[in-house]
């Protein structure tokens, strides 16, 4: 589960670095946010 957290995460980064506009690159940093955030409280468990 946490592999594909942080694989899914990569992604998501990669794409917003490559996005055409401000919007998409916010949208996909915000989706990545929230899976990071997914990820930090799967580790304090």
């Amino acid at each position: 589960m946490e592999k594909k957290i942080v694989k899914k995460y990569a992604e998501l980064m990669h794409q917003a670095q490559e996005a055409a506009g401000r919007k998409e690159a916010v949208g996909l940093l915000h989706k990545a946010a929230k899976l990071k955030n997914k990820f930090d409280n799967c580790e304090m468990m």
